[in-house]
């Protein structure tokens, strides 16, 4: 091999064209330049501005010029191929001859599985891409796709192309087991991360598109949504039932009606002279200041409020016309596939791409971060792949311009990769209220954090449609092992309020709500690792067990950081679940025996499951930080951690503290309490690093240890955590 000094890019000449070659974050950036001419990089924002890119070589061999990095390599073989190789020097993948691909690059494939394409409903119980499947990246309501996938042949792509088509960006692929095929439009770019596993590729993608922010505190619990908060005293009574009927909750979502009497779907082009964007509508929040620092100081209770990205006022539409502000299109209506487009709104939907546009949209609603609105909860922004994310950026540059250091939230009904490293997360649409929608939304949370999108939810009990009492705690069952949970529901459907819907579904809700608030302190835990680390927090069972050929393709199921999720889905409430080789427990935090339940893995598991039954499972050497039940998450501590172990093996788990709302953890205001298992001395001990005093007054000061083995569940007394200390079990344990 004979090296080349490294540069920004290397150039190499092939038949027809050249190839720009370096590499951005973690990956190889190969730009295509079919037609000989110098295009410009293309800016995209699905990939973090801030990635810190690997270091290369240019390199001139036989085997062809390219470059080469500590991730592998990518060069131009002398016949005109594009190859990909490993750090071995084994070829990955290689394209055919780049003298016969304008607008189509075609890659080899043994036959390798796509993971991460994103998902709609009728593939949403499908990991990977089917063969023949044309992935179109898109966004709509009820789904999203994405130009990325990584193949089981070793290796992630991420294709770009310079502008979307309205809702679609122009970068398409589809497999038939023995090649890839991506077609283009106009100037395009691949990102391309040789990796061995899917998480490894997984790990590599998030690194390119950015880290995901660690959401405030409250997001991590439980909130409230419907269509039809019809005036202060609904609101109020509907947070009276929550905190009198001991229902934990730490937000509410409210539609249209917060800001306005009517909405404007039967709008045209000019609008209404009446219309109010950015105002309080008087029925909802007379008093908007004092409801909402009532709402968050008295209640515990955030508000957030629905945004749309278009204008309904008349002046405000002729200003921004004039200034060429209005995408001409509209938005696409109905689900999945969309109507046609721009079926309402037309003529109304603000271009967030123009800067200036951002900065006018920032200004005119920072006032609603001192009226209290704490998030965004935007809808109907599929009028532009990237609408989404230029939206978000100009909230998130209104919230700096008046809490510079608090924690920016918003909820999303689709997105594009890298809107996470703001704070955005997403909700899986207008899903409908059936058991068939339910039993399709892990696959789809599955699918979306592949894809890129790693704090997803979605409307529990379903959008459209009544739901039953048994329907929704099912559904509540799911969304308690979900990043994002919070019920929501049509004008016309009974709000998905536990109390509507009978004694025994509510106190079977009411469960799981109370496990959702004791989990706090393990998924916000998970949610720092993932920030710092790109330690997966969702994952799909084939991350976890790769070579578990009966877990591949599971979509029901999935792993919540250690805990193996497998929830009842069906309407008969039965059980219908696999779990793979090995010893697993039952999650002794969703049961209410007292005796411990061990099974042996692999195999499959059915039978009649309780109403209020969430089968949830974990391995030997688990180690499970768990809070008291708390109505609300500024109530942590709340008394002791527990911290369960799951004994037959040596574990850890790192619990992170810090102050839930602020942008401190940046700099490394958190404060990391190390708890270490040892099996064979019986012995949890603990040791805490960084700013120690960095959670306030909702650091955790004392600790239990409740052991759970074969012959039963025991605890331990409680001691102070301090900054170290341990607990042995011996003859003094006791049996609950």
């Amino acid at each position: 091999m004979s090296l080349a000094s490294a540069s920004s890019e290397k150039v190499v000449q092939f038949q027809g064209g050249k190839i720009a070659l370096s590499t951005r974050g973690p990956a190889f950036r190969v730009r295509f330049l079919f037609d000989g001419k110098a295009h410009s990089p293309i800016d995209t924002p699905m990939v973090a501005p801030e990635a810190s890119d690997l270091p290369f070589q240019a390199m001139e061999e036989k085997a062809g010029n390219g470059i080469y990095s500590s991730a592998g390599s990518v060069l131009v073989s002398p016949d005109g191929k594009l190859v990909v190789r490993d750090l071995a020097g084994n070829v990955i993948t290689e394209s055919e001859p780049l003298a016969n691909s304008h607008e189509k690059l075609v890659l080899s494939s043994n036959n390798g599985k796509l993971y991460g394409r994103g998902a709609a409903p009728p593939d949403a119980r499908k990991l990977t891409a089917d063969k023949g499947q044309v992935v179109d990246p898109m966004v709509c309501n009820r789904a999203t796709y994405t130009p990325y996938y990584y193949s089981t042949d070793g290796y992630g792509a991420l294709g770009v192309a310079k502008e979307p088509e309205m809702q679609h960006l122009p970068a398409k692929y589809t497999t038939d087991g023995s090649k890839v095929t991506w077609t283009f439009t106009g100037p395009f770019e691949l990102y391309l991360m040789p990796a061995a596993t899917l998480e490894e590729g997984t790990t590599a993608y998030y690194t390119l598109i950015g880290a995901p922010v660690v959401l405030p505190r409250y997001a991590f619990g439980f909130g409230a949504s419907r269509w039809g908060w019809t005036d202060r005293a609904y609101i109020e009574d509907t947070i009276h039932k929550f905190r009198a009927w001991n229902f934990p909750i730490d937000y509410i979502i409210i539609d249209f009606e917060w800001f306005t009497n009517e909405s404007d779907y039967s709008y045209q082009p000019a609008g209404k002279g009446y219309y109010r964007d950015f105002g309080f509508n008087p029925v909802t929040f007379p008093e908007p200041q004092k409801q909402l620092a009532t709402y968050k100081n008295d209640q515990h209770i955030k508000m957030a409020g629905i945004r749309k990205p278009r204008l309904g006022n008349t002046e405000l539409l002729d200003m921004a016309r004039s200034k060429g502000w209005i995408l001409p299109n509209g938005e696409p209506g109905g689900g999945y596939p969309p109507d046609l487009p721009g079926s309402y709104a037309k003529e109304r939907n603000l271009d967030y791409s123009q800067k200036e546009v951002r900065d006018w949209y920032s200004k005119s609603i920072d006032h609603f971060t001192d009226d209290g609105v704490s998030f965004w909860w935007n809808d109907e922004g599929e009028t532009n792949y990237y609408t989404f994310h230029w939206w978000n950026v100009a909230q998130v540059d209104a919230l700096r311009t008046k809490r510079p250091h608090e924690r920016f939230f918003s909820l999303n009904r689709a997105w594009s990769p890298g809107m996470a490293r703001m704070g955005a997360a997403v909700w899986t649409g207008d899903v409908d209220s059936t058991w068939d929608d339910l039993m399709s939304t892990p696959g789809m949370m599955l699918n979306w954090v592949l894809g890129g999108a790693p704090y997803v939810g979605c409307d529990i009990g379903g959008f459209l449609g009544n739901t039953s009492g048994p329907h929704l705690t099912r559904w509540m069952q799911v969304g308690t092992f979900m990043p994002i949970m919070r019920v929501h529901s049509v004008l016309e459907a009974i709000p998905h309020f536990p109390w509507n819907f009978g004694q025994p579904a509510a106190r079977a809700m009411q469960k799981t709500l109370n496990l959702r608030y004791r989990l706090i302190p393990y998924h916000y835990s998970l949610a720092h690792a993932l920030y710092a680390t790109f330690s997966q927090w969702i994952k799909p069972l084939v991350m976890e067990f790769p070579d578990d050929a009966e877990a591949a393709d599971i979509s029901t199921q999935w792993m919540d950081g250690s805990i193996l999720v497998a929830p009842v889905l069906r309407q008969d409430s039965m059980r219908d679940f696999y779990l793979p080789k090995g010893t697993w427990y039952k999650l002794a935090a969703a049961e209410d025996t007292k005796a411990s339940v061990v099974l042996e893995g692999p195999g499959r598991w059915g039978g009649s499951a309780a109403d209020d039954e969430i089968p949830a499972f974990v391995r030997p050497g688990t180690v499970l930080p768990l809070a008291p039940v708390v109505q609300y998450s500024e109530a942590l501590p709340g008394g002791p951690l527990e911290v369960q172990v799951y004994a037959g093996a040596d574990g850890s788990f790192d619990l992170v503290e810090d102050d839930g709302e602020s942008t401190a953890y940046l700099v490394g205001q958190i404060r990391t309490t190390r708890l270490r298992w040892d099996d064979a001395t019986q012995t949890l001990s603990w040791k805490v690093d960084g700013a120690v005093d960095a959670a306030g007054e909702h650091v955790f000061k004392n600790v239990y240890m409740t052991l759970i083995d074969r012959t039963g569940i025991y605890h331990s007394d409680t001691k102070l955590l301090g900054t170290e200390g341990s607990i042995h079990f011996g003859a003094q344990q006791t049996f609950i």
